[in-house]
């Protein structure tokens, strides 16, 4: 079974066009209730809103790390989040998708507690 999940404008903060921030990040995770959706067998579709221009670590971190480390791997994660640009304006995919590849790659180097300065 596959549940959806759509991230809103609001959620990128009044008048923004990025999601930015850690803190901001858990909100939303608190908000979405994360914490009981990992523990389901579900899987879910995360949809990104359109307008937005950036994917920022720091928020993608606060939202999923958590749900990363319960999993316990990346690839486990995306099995069970698939985070779909589909309501997203085609010309910026790349942008989100070069975004995403830098968030994937700095929960790695937290899950292996380095921090690519090692």
């Amino acid at each position: 079974m596959n549940n959806d999940i759509f991230l809103t404008k609001a959620h990128r903060g009044i008048g923004s066009t990025l999601f930015t921030g850690r803190p901001e990040g858990k909100a939303v995770r608190k908000e979405l209730k994360l914490d009981e959706k990992d523990k389901t067998s579900e899987e879910y579709t995360i949809y990104i809103p359109e307008g937005t221009t950036s994917f920022n670590t720091s928020f993608f971190l606060g939202l999923f790390f958590d749900s990363i480390k319960e999993l316990g791997s990346i690839e486990s994660f995306k099995k069970k989040y698939v985070i779909s640009l589909s309501k997203l304006e085609e010309s910026l995919h790349p942008s989100i998708e070069r975004n995403l590849k830098g968030c994937y790659r700095k929960a790695e180097n937290e899950l292996d507690k380095s921090t690519g300065l090692d």
